[in-house]
């Protein structure tokens, strides 16, 4: 779709969204879906290696599909060709524009390691790199327009105008509101918070151009920030890609074209909650399944269904040459009791990760079993 000024005038007062849903029976079933399939995933050992191949491959297909969305024409082999030349010089639009939203998901990943929340300021920042074309000029909200003209978004087939967002100067109170609500509703579950917000934020429409693309993304980066992003697997972009219609359908729900005949206060917003969740829920659900074959077929699948306090063990003895452990020296590394100790000790021998360090009568030490003894810190990667 393609955003420009749609002539006509329109009068109307300042305005405020009103985002309220209800839960329904199949948007309370996606979001048990995607619990179950988060914690299976949580549970699930992945060795770095693996890891890292599905984190690079979602990063790969996030990028292509959501700029293929808004017509960007490139398949996702040369989109790669693209990021695996980032320096190379004149590139064509449409290769700017992948390496752009590459770009920015690089940036949401930077921020979420030091714990940047949600802000107006935030938004601008991933805009300006999205829309970047070698200019380090920021790029403001959209402004005012020509005398009776309005701004409109027109669908690039049938050249209609299929949404006409608010006017420019409720642009920006319109972002500040939506990021009160954000604040002030911490306590939905996470993909409805990303669902909402993203579906508020595109609405708003506040830039002239990257619209969706950044509403994409800052739904992907409030499910980095809750962890509901699935270790860095998730890809929800390319299912909206095959379902263009029923994406575009569900944002805007029968409603009207202008934001102010029922865009700013939809009332039945848990039609595109559903799409939203069902996606996700789709999407968790073949994440963990493409996540235990990858990992079913690691030559290190030894650690495979071993818990976080399980690896930490083994990285601590192989990491510090450790051939005796002791119940004190455990508690200390853990920060739990010698008695909590003596109960895992129990859980470790019988899973075969320790053995007990000579002796048949009184166990006072034990040691790394054989079989975790030959495995390397690098198969187990980072136990966070």
């Amino acid at each position: 779709m393609t955003s420009v000024p749609y002539f006509g005038i329109i009068y109307v007062e300042m305005i405020s969204m009103k985002l309220e849903f209800k839960y329904t029976n199949e948007l309370v079933s996606y979001l048990l879906n995607i619990e179950r399939y988060k914690t299976a995933l949580e549970y699930l050992y992945l060795p770095t290696r693996t890891k890292q191949k599905l984190l690079y491959d979602a990063k790969l297909k996030k990028t292509h599909f959501s700029t293929s969305i808004e017509g960007n024409v490139l398949s996702l082999k040369q989109v790669e060709n693209v990021i695996n030349q980032k320096n190379q010089s004149n590139k064509l639009s449409a290769e700017v524009e992948v390496q752009n939203y590459w770009d920015a998901l690089s940036f949401l990943e930077e921020e979420k390691t030091k714990n940047t929340p949600l802000s107006k300021e935030l938004i601008l920042q991933l805009h300006d790199i999205i829309e970047k074309n070698g200019k380090l000029k920021r790029i403001e909200f959209r402004g005012p327009t020509p005398p009776g003209v309005l701004f409109a978004v027109y669908d690039d087939k049938t050249k209609r105008a299929e949404y006409i967002p608010p006017e420019w100067c409720d642009v920006e109170h319109l972002i500040d509101e939506l990021i009160t609500w954000y604040y002030n509703n911490q306590n939905l579950p996470a993909p409805i918070l990303a669902a909402i917000t993203s579906y508020a934020f595109v609405s708003i429409h506040p830039f002239t151009n990257g619209n969706g693309r950044t509403s994409r993304a800052i739904a992907t980066y409030i499910l980095m920030i809750k962890d509901y992003d699935f270790k860095g697997f998730n890809s929800f972009e390319e299912y909206y890609m095959s379902d263009l219609d029923g994406y575009y359908n569900s944002l805007q729900m029968g409603l009207p074209a202008l934001f102010y005949d029922g865009r700013e206060n939809p009332p039945h917003l848990e039609i595109w909650l559903e799409y939203f969740c069902k996606i996700m829920s789709l999407n968790s659900e073949n994440i963990y399944y493409q996540a235990k074959e990858a990992s079913n077929k690691d030559t290190s699948n030894v650690l495979n269904g071993l818990s976080k306090k399980d690896l930490v063990l083994i990285r601590y003895c192989l990491e510090n040459n450790v051939t005796i452990l002791k119940n004190k020296e455990l508690a200390s590394l853990f920060g739990v009791t010698s008695r909590a100790i003596s109960k895992w000790m129990v859980e470790w021998v019988n899973k075969g990760i320790l053995i007990p360090n000579g002796g048949t009568t009184r166990i006072t030490s034990y040691k790394l079993s054989d079989k975790y003894a030959s495995v390397k810190v690098s198969d187990i990667g980072f136990t966070d």
